[in-house]
């Protein structure tokens, strides 16, 4: 079973890493900046799983990582989703050339081991 230890603090983590604002969070998930404010730091929980999904959406990671308790895998997932996150925030062209790229780095680190 999942345990939700602060589904806050993962909230923070995750936009923090992306590097996004409380402002831009709130004005793609469409929440208020005081919503997401309050919800970072404070352990209320009250939080509807429609309302986590916007702000997955937002930060283009699952709803599950929101919610996962594995200190770990957050971490594994922030470095991933950032990836992502700045990928799809590139023109097309670009992003298809970084991936490329970034896919000869990891052959190339495969072919080491």
């Amino acid at each position: 079973m999942l345990e939700i230890l602060n589904i806050g603090e993962n909230i923070r983590a995750f936009r923090r890493s992306l590097g996004i604002t409380q402002e831009k969070l709130a004005e793609e998930s469409g929440l208020s900046v005081n919503f997401i404010s309050r919800l970072e730091r404070t352990s209320d929980q009250n939080v509807s799983i429609k309302t986590l999904n916007k702000i997955a959406n937002a930060m283009q990671i699952s709803t599950a990582q929101l919610v996962e308790d594995s200190q770990r895998d957050r971490e594994t997932s922030l470095s991933v989703n950032q990836l992502i996150y700045q990928l799809k925030s590139m023109d097309p062209q670009q992003a298809d050339k970084a991936a490329y790229a970034i896919l000869q780095l990891i052959d190339a680190i495969k072919d080491t081991q």
